[in-house]
């Protein structure tokens, strides 16, 4: 369980939900949910297309699932993701699942970014940028980009570090990069699933 608490202002804050799950509930008490759908976030309806998905933190729930049903059905179309969080050894979440996928062939790229491991902070649009020129030959194989998690600052970095990687990848200028991102929105290869 990854319960959300932080100081701000020298007043605690804590998570509705993580909080609630972690420290109020008995266990095997029950709990009213209902499901909401997410609109257009999807795999795509062929196996053969490649995904590239970036989910830090608790952002990475609905790749398990796209990576799941790609083990499932056999998709040979490729998959990445992009995973961070603050510290590897003690939030990286489902590791070993990761790990099986990778050696299953289901996962073929994992990309790692741990904000405090280091001197300096590394996020997963850092790891994007590092990787650009291969993600950019990914996108223009025709592999939907994925993002989930953190509206506030995360996808709006992702979505940045997207444009400037497609401006290099594609030796453009800022603006038709953007139109590239644009497009892929559009056409439902670039989804979002933030809040």
């Amino acid at each position: 369980m990854d319960a959300v608490r932080y100081s701000l202002r020298d007043r605690l804050r804590e998570g509705v939900a993580s909080t609630f799950l972690d420290g109020r509930m008995a266990p095997g008490e029950t709990l009213k949910v209902y499901v909401q759908k997410a609109h257009g976030f999807a795999l795509p309806e062929s196996g053969d297309t490649p995904l590239i998905m970036v989910g830090p933190g608790t952002g990475i729930a609905p790749f398990r699932a796209f990576l799941k049903e790609r083990l499932a059905v056999k998709a040979s179309g490729g998959a990445w993701l992009f995973f961070g969080h603050q510290r590897s050894a003690c939030d990286f979440f489902y590791k070993d699942e990761l790990e099986g996928l990778k050696s299953a062939g289901v996962l073929s790229h994992l990309s790692l970014a741990w904000s405090r491991d280091g001197d300096k902070k590394v996020y997963v649009q850092d790891k994007m940028r590092e990787e650009g020129a291969e993600l950019y030959a990914w996108l223009e194989r025709g592999a939907h980009f994925y993002v989930c998690g953190d509206a506030q600052r995360m996808a709006k970095d992702v979505d940045t570090a997207l444009v400037d990687i497609v401006a290099d990848g594609a030796n453009t200028s800022p603006e038709q990069a953007r139109a590239y991102v644009d497009q892929l929105r559009i056409s439902g290869r670039y989804q979002t699933d933030v809040y």
